[in-house]
């Protein structure tokens, strides 16, 4: 134990260094030594910890004491997180419904153009514009009543979405007529004023006997998508003279209302008027029904958060997959004597039926060349049919008797033109079959990620 370091026959082992090779490329270079920041660390130790060093970085104290800091009271600010988004109504089913007009359009170009589309492309084209359908509200068994605006179309759910709604439609000055009267200006010591901290509306110094109600009565008209004690922490408050004053200038003027269809009624305030239209107006403004119709382009203020939510949801399913609306659209369309009918096994809409030619019918020569020239080339192109029928130095009145055979053509059902151009004969409208062999090559095909037991068995 007291030997002098030059006798220690320990082996020394500091020159061997087992790490990887990456990292003895700066082997040569010298080490810093943790000794040369000791006065650093004598900082630390003497108390300085979390202060800013000298032209550096914060520590990590710092940068914490900033990040929860607000920067203009020195208070903690608090996370907000995104509200999360309501929840479709339940009890309540949306449908999407095509305008009347659109349709009407629809049918007449399909019976101009002679062309078939395919119901699917039809609704997806419907889909692809908000002012082509109008969506359908419809209560389920159980559910709730829907109560419509007269004045708006405005949907809601409950009673007192209805009313804060109300306070600010504009089916408001048609019942009652609102007036500006001065009043005596609240009296007491007043230093903040605290005002709403999105719409700037003030609410009164915190003292005040009405303040707590002007920040639920606003809460409730305007903000009611988020609780009420995320929206009192957006309050903010304001300190002088000059704030004080502006406020006591507001005061000073007050709103009644008057009741258009009988002026003798007049109401106190804004309260007293939604009272009195609870009482006496609601029912005849606002109807219950089990169906609301209202355009797919509503403002989602004329809405239930719960209903706009199933709108949303309702469309882009839709958009996705139009499952819902064919059937709707099939109605429609059959209703403005357009042929509804399946077309290798897909729901299509045309002009007519297809049908076959009667072995009795004889066409005339120009039906006849055109039939012959799509029984050989099924599936051609329309502009490629013209190329290969048209005589040789054609006028364009003869290319006008060329077109009303080939439309006569597709009006009997003979021959099918799809929207895309290419001509079939009306044999052509049931879906291709697969032979047997290639059912059974199908068949054989083992199953990915599985082998056959036959495979298994080798395995082994």
């Amino acid at each position: 134990m007291n030997e002098k370091p030059e006798e220690n026959k320990a082996v020394d082992l500091s020159a061997l260094d087992f790490g990887p090779s990456w990292a003895r490329q700066g082997e040569n270079k010298p080490r810093k030594k943790y000794a040369d920041r000791g006065g650093r660390d004598e900082r630390r130790r003497d108390g300085n910890k979390g202060k800013r060093r000298e032209g550096g970085r914060p520590q990590r104290g710092e940068r914490e004491e900033r990040k929860f800091s607000n920067g203009r009271d020195g208070g903690e600010r608090r996370r907000h997180q995104r509200p999360r988004p309501v929840a479709a109504s339940a009890g309540v089913a949306a449908d999407i419904m095509p305008i009347e007009e659109g349709i009407d359009n629809l049918s007449k170009e399909i019976t101009a153009a002679g062309r078939t589309y395919s119901v699917f492309e039809l609704a997806r084209m419907i889909l692809a514009s908000r002012d082509r359908y109008k969506v359908i509200f419809r209560k389920e068994e159980a559910g709730p009543e829907l109560l419509q605006s007269s004045f708006d179309g405005a949907v809601f759910l409950t009673k007192a979405e209805c009313l804060a709604h109300f306070r600010t439609a504009e089916g408001l000055k048609e019942l009652y007529a609102a007036e500006q009267v001065e009043v005596e200006a609240p009296k007491g010591s007043f230093q903040t004023i605290a005002k709403c901290g999105f719409s700037g509306a003030l609410f009164g110094p915190p003292n005040y006997h009405a303040y707590n109600q002007n920040i639920i009565d606003l809460h409730q008209a305007e903000f009611s998508n988020m609780t009420l004690e995320r929206y009192k922490s957006r309050v903010v408050t304001e300190s002088g003279e000059e704030a004080v004053n502006a406020w006591l200038e507001t005061m000073k003027k007050k709103t009644q209302y008057r009741l258009v269809s009988d002026p003798e009624v007049v109401l106190e305030d804004e309260k007293a008027m939604l009272a009195h239209f609870e009482a006496h107006l609601f029912a005849e403004t606002f109807r219950a029904t089990h169906r609301a119709d209202v355009d797919s382009q509503i403002p989602g203020k004329l809405l239930s958060p719960g209903l706009l939510t199933l709108l949303k949801e309702t469309i882009a399913d839709q958009r996705r997959y139009p499952g819902k609306l064919a059937p709707f659209l099939c109605r429609q369309l059959s209703g403005r004597h357009l042929a509804v009918f399946k077309w290798q096994g897909k729901l299509h809409c045309g002009p007519s039926r297809p049908h076959a030619i009667a072995v009795d019918v004889k066409l005339a020569e120009r039906p006849a060349i055109l039939l012959a020239w799509i029984l050989g080339n099924p599936g051609g192109g329309v502009d490629s049919l013209w190329k290969a029928v048209f005589p040789e130095g054609i006028t364009e009145e003869d290319k006008k008797e060329w077109f009303h055979d080939l439309h006569w053509m597709i009006n009997e059902g003979y021959v099918v033109l799809l929207s895309n151009g290419h001509v079939f004969s009306s044999d052509h409208s049931a879906a291709p079959k697969k032979s047997a062999t290639a059912k059974k090559i199908e068949a054989a095909k083992p199953v990915a990620g599985k082998a056959s037991k036959k495979e298994d068995g080798k395995s082994e």
